[in-house]
């Protein structure tokens, strides 16, 4: 989907949005699915474990498949794909033991990607080299690509335990990843060693990783049952984020920076004011755990895929309307809120414990989605919203 050659940029209204719907289909593309405009991929016999939708048009999937492989998939037939419908253009191999990827990024040049893996390793590739590049690749490393060269392997997290996320900085320098060893770890592209270990989290399993969106903090999210943003220059935990009453699988920062949505196990979505850390809004999306969570470009919206294979669009302005209670504003004197450009200020004062109830602490948003779109049995492992607010998704028929 490309924006139009004009002087004006139109931007889709994020609470009533556009969706390109792509399958990665396990069996065989289906009729429903070319009927609905969507674009369907063939590749039999594969279980794919995640995906991520190159931005800002979507035009390229990266999955990460239970065979250990990384496949890319073209909205476009290009030079180096094989031009055969539903096979991808590139299949990349270097994870090993037969462990799934677990998580793909791709990175801001949109040609580099970045997967995590089940053997414990975090790998950048190049999606428009050919083939290897041994002088960044280890030699003990026994690699095949097709049409794409694997550029590094960082490794750091404990061995024989696996690499739930992988996520690139807005600036492109930095990326983070989550694993199963307590920790979260910063890495640069240029190192093949963390350069922060960020360790606090009392539970194994950190689940996931994301940016803030301006490069100076991560957010994991834990089993513990609670979030945590980090400065990444100092590797210190600046605000625990409570009140989940589950394991939480999924975590996201609002485009301003200063809001945060995590998902439960249990299907509800928590939102947090990251200047003082207070939860200012949760509401139940479904019944089990979510698989993808993306705020909207003007931060008005949230999209959420969960198993129930379905998308939903919930309001979240309730969140900032939370601010304006006077009990909130007393329980957080002294923290300092976070301006328009996503900076965030941290006060000295300890924050005050807020015991009021949570049901009369906060008053919910949307009771119910603004929208809901329903799928053909496809769980959506990957949504993304561009500039224009226009909201991309891809996922597996099963």
């Amino acid at each position: 989907m490309l924006a139009p050659k004009s002087k004006h940029l139109d931007v889709a209204d994020a609470l009533q949005p556009s969706i390109l719907l792509s399958s990665i289909s396990s069996s065989s593309p289906t009729e429903a699915d070319a009927a609905a405009g969507g674009v369907s991929w063939m590749e039999p016999n594969i279980g794919v474990t995640s995906a991520s939708i190159s931005l800002p048009d979507g035009r390229r999937v990266a999955a990460g498949c239970d065979d250990a492989a990384v496949r890319i998939f073209s909205l476009q037939n290009s030079g180096k794909s094989s031009g055969i419908p539903g096979e991808p253009s590139m299949v990349l191999l270097g994870h090993k033991n037969s462990f799934p990827v677990f998580d793909v990024d791709w990175t801001r040049d949109g040609r580099t990607l970045l997967s995590a893996g089940g053997d414990s390793t975090v790998r950048l590739w190049d999606s428009q080299a050919v083939g290897p590049i041994r002088a960044s690749v280890e030699r003990s490393e026994s690699l095949v690509e097709v049409n794409g060269a694997a550029l590094a392997v960082y490794r750091g997290h404990a061995p024989s335990t696996p690499v739930w996320s992988v996520s690139s900085s807005p600036s492109g320098y930095y990326f983070a990843s989550a694993g199963s060893d307590y920790t979260a770890r910063i890495w640069t592209t240029d190192r093949t060693t963390p350069v922060r270990i960020l360790s606090g989290h009392v539970s194994p399993s950190v689940n996931c990783v994301t940016w803030h969106p301006n490069c100076n903090y991560v957010v994991t999210a834990s089993d513990d049952k609670t979030c945590r943003m980090w400065d990444i220059q100092t590797g210190r935990c600046v605000r625990l984020l409570a009140g989940s009453t589950r394991g939480l699988n999924l975590v996201r920062v609002s485009p301003s920076g200063k809001f945060a949505a995590g998902t439960g196990l249990d299907g509800t979505v928590y939102c947090w004011d990251l200047g003082s850390g207070r939860l200012v809004n949760q509401f139940r999306d479904s019944e089990g755990m979510a698989n993808a969570l993306s705020f909207s470009a003007c931060g008005a919206g949230l999209a959420v895929s969960g198993e129930d294979c379905s998308v939903k669009i919930w309001d979240v302005r309730g969140s900032a309307n939370n601010l304006s209670n006077p009990d909130y504003f007393e329980a957080t004197r002294g923290s300092s809120a976070i301006s328009s450009v996503g900076s965030l200020g941290f006060s000295s004062t300890p924050t005050q414990i807020d015991r009021t109830p949570l049901n009369e602490r906060i008053r919910p948003g949307t009771a119910s989605p603004l929208k809901t779109f329903g799928t053909n049995n496809i769980s959506v492992l990957d949504l993304k919203y561009t500039k224009r607010n226009l909201l991309l998704a891809v996922g597996v028929v099963n």
